[in-house]
């Protein structure tokens, strides 16, 4: 099994100074016109000191190291005076050394369409995920959110949205539910998108077919990210925090009594440019999940580092 992964290792490895041996070469070839395509994909290493999958409240304990495979593919155009079609597809691949029963494979497709009112956007998205897990089908879901968004003066942009989920689980009808979650995300620009400060609050309601598991919530959340010169380019620096409060509304028959849940996230990402279209990019987080369900109670840490590139 370790033989496989170095293998797998070393072919990422190769593909990816391939990747920017190319890109590299192309720096001095001539632009060409902005396209409404862009591309993008990456590849690297990541450690995880927790195995889990927050979806079923399942936690090993146990450290493995995983190769990740990441590509974003986006078309975006006008179809009228004020008004932009998105569509885009993002797929996503680990492949763990020794915990292959937790390797995670997404597809993420979705569709969005947007007006400029003047005074404010208005939009809506369709989005369908389904996510594999150790080579079988595990969850899916489709949602459907519109929104409104609005620039007050040059240095604030607040965004609303309501968000309506269906969530089907293989072989877990259980978990099975419909989510109605609606929030508002307010941006303070201090320099552009060189520096900015988001906040932001969202509420779901989740109804599952256990009612075991259902559950109302409230997410706050924070984030800086800072552009800052490195050589003739811009380096990107991200630092996050996420918290939830869950409130489930029946006994878990686990634990005889109802449960309670809180969840801290920090996250921290620094991006480095290599050239025009390369990048490096080192990623940490950190997860405390408290919770009187002791397989939902634990602490998780995730280091990882990729090389990707984008046009």
């Amino acid at each position: 099994m370790k033989d496989t992964f170095k293998t797998s290792l070393i072919y990422i490895a190769l593909l990816s100074s391939v990747s920017a041996q190319a890109f590299a070469q192309s720096e001095g070839t001539k632009k060409r016109a902005d396209s409404p395509f862009s591309v993008e994909l990456s590849v690297g290493a990541e450690y995880d000191d927790n195995i889990s999958v927050n979806e079923i409240d399942s936690s090993t304990g146990a450290d493995d190291f995983s190769a990740v495979i990441d590509a974003d593919l986006e078309y975006e155009t006008e179809l009228g005076e004020d008004t932009e079609l998105n569509v885009s597809y993002s797929f996503s691949q680990s492949l763990h050394d020794e915990f292959t029963a937790f390797d995670i494979q997404s597809h993420f497709a979705s569709v969005g369409l947007s007006h400029d009112f003047g005074e404010f956007d208005f939009g809506g998205a369709y989005r369908f995920i389904y996510t594999r897990l150790g080579g079988a089908g595990f969850l899916q879901m489709q949602q459907f959110s519109p929104y409104a968004s609005r620039f007050f003066g040059k240095k604030v942009f607040v965004r609303a949205d309501y968000t309506y989920t269906d969530k089907d689980f293989e072989n877990r009808v259980d978990r099975d539910s419909t989510i109605h979650a609606g929030g508002a995300d307010v941006y303070f620009f201090v320099d552009g998108v060189n520096t900015y400060f988001v906040v932001g609050y969202k509420y779901e309601d989740e109804d599952a077919t256990d009612p075991e598991f259902d559950f109302q919530s409230h997410n706050i959340k924070a984030r800086i990210s800072k552009r800052f010169p490195m050589g003739k380019r811009k380096a990107k620096l991200k630092l996050g925090w996420r918290y939830e409060s869950r409130d489930y509304a029946s006994i878990t028959p686990s634990i005889g009594v109802i449960r309670d849940d809180s969840r801290h996230r920090f996250q921290a990402e620094l991006e480095i440019p290599v050239t025009d279209h390369v990048y490096t990019a080192v990623e940490y987080e950190y997860s405390d999940f408290t919770s009187n369900l002791a397989s939902a109670d634990y602490t998780q840490n995730l280091a990882a580092a990729r090389l990707g590139v984008r046009f």
